[in-house]
């Protein structure tokens, strides 16, 4: 009996410090008392866990007298507290068909260090391994001598996260049950964790969003594919054996062009990179395009980085294939909106440059095409991570495992609600 108890104070005890790292990260600088307040948890329990935590080095310690005044009365204000971003660096990895990003990241979600290199999706397996392996040891060797607390990856296409494994990817057609995990950790002496890009992107806007615990959102990525991920009270919907959200192979058009994934009219046909090229190939035969071939004529090549920055800086025909894009994706996201009713969609991706063109596009198409009491108080909205989305969900896939736990107390919020 006596060793049971012992489990269970230690577990009590675990649970409770992740609580309140949880209320001191989404308060952050905030007082031992909001965090009581916010936890349910007494005063002296959270002194005393408090006080281990900042001697383990994982919260730290501010003067109020920085983040307020003194008061009217005199004294010295409490001291507040923050997450100490420092105390643990993840390496986090980012595989897209066509690039490879790759990031040292602190607890805060701020990069340290990052290196990312274009590839060819055609390329085998070992070759792409080799270089993303490359570019980790690089993030590493220039953030030595401190190392890292832990890794995760974000894959495009179906995978076993238990193996390690990436089964397959429409984009990457010869990218079969590759044990990809294994490989990166004999480079970085650590194995690490596997996600679908898109989970991941929805991750990082789950962790960042600290203001938006109960609600539902649409996480709409738009990179070399195009995916969908819906977080509702914090929680990821994951679909049978993980793989869900492929919405960029939703067919619009039955006999529409043939898609990678071996079907005609998807959206992807309309919105991929390739249906980009084939659209401007097609406008420069007609005369148009001007502002993308004399890119071209200076050594530029043809991808939609191009095409939305010259959009954005006032080229008639990009921002016309851009506008394009924006219109079937929001036909996309008109249809999810009815079917779900979230409270807020956010658009990601490698959109750097023309995003503010996309996103009105998307906008105007809700608006013409989603039902008025779906989107009558739906938010509408960048990511403010955009590229490095999937990144910093990979950082936040390892991070969280420190604060995932149960929920935190929220004003409107039964106290019998606290427990997942």
């Amino acid at each position: 009996m006596a060793k049971s108890n012992i489990g269970n104070s230690a577990l009590i005890t675990r649970v409770n410090r992740g609580l309140i790292l949880q209320a001191v990260r989404t308060l952050q600088p905030t007082y031992r008392a909001e965090v009581s307040r916010r936890t349910n948890l007494n005063p002296a329990t959270v002194t005393g866990i408090v006080s281990d935590l900042i001697d383990l080095g994982l919260l730290q310690e501010v003067s109020g007298q920085q983040i307020q005044p003194l008061s009217t009365l005199g004294g010295r204000p409490p001291m507040m507290l923050q997450i100490n971003a420092s105390a643990r660096k993840i390496l986090a990895i980012d595989l897209e068909p066509d690039w490879i990003r790759v990031g040292l990241v602190d607890l805060n979600m701020s990069l340290l260090e990052y290196s990312e290199q274009a590839i060819d999706r055609q390329d085998e397996p070992g070759r792409v391994i080799d270089r993303i392996c490359q570019l980790a040891r690089q993030v590493l060797k220039r953030a030595q001598p401190d190392g890292i607390d832990g890794a995760a990856m974000g894959l495009p296409g179906l995978i076993d996260r238990e193996k390690g494994i990436l089964q397959s990817s429409t984009n990457m057609p010869k990218w079969r049950d590759v044990p990809i995990a294994a490989a990166v950790a004999k480079a970085i002496g650590v194995k690490p964790i596997i996600e679908r890009a898109t989970h991941l992107a929805a991750i990082h806007e789950d962790w960042v969003a600290t203001d938006e615990p109960n609600s539902t959102k649409l996480i709409l990525s738009l990179r070399t594919g195009i995916g969908m991920s819906i977080m509702r009270h914090g929680e990821l919907y994951v679909g049978s054996r993980g793989f869900d959200g492929e919405i960029g192979h939703t067919i619009v058009d039955i006999d529409g062009e043939l898609c990678e994934c071996g079907s005609r009219g998807c959206l992807e046909t309309f919105v991929s990179p390739t249906a980009i090229n084939r659209r401007v190939r097609a406008m420069l035969k007609d005369g148009r395009c001007q502002a993308v071939k004399a890119a071209m004529d200076r050594g530029e090549q043809l991808r939609p980085e191009l095409i939305y920055r010259l959009a954005s800086e006032g080229d008639a025909d990009s921002a016309e294939i851009v506008t394009e894009i924006g219109r079937y994706l929001g036909i996309a996201a008109s249809n999810m909106v009815n079917l779900l009713a979230p409270d807020s969609l956010i658009l990601c991706g490698s959109i750097d440059t023309a995003d503010t063109l996309i996103l009105n596009a998307i906008k105007k198409q809700i608006d013409r095409s989603a039902l008025p009491k779906m989107r009558e108080h739906l938010s509408v909205r960048l990511s403010a991570a955009k590229e490095r989305s999937v990144l910093l969900g990979a950082a936040a896939l390892v991070a969280r495992d420190l604060f995932a736990l149960p929920r935190l107390r929220y004003p409107g919020m039964n106290v019998h609600e606290t427990m997942i």
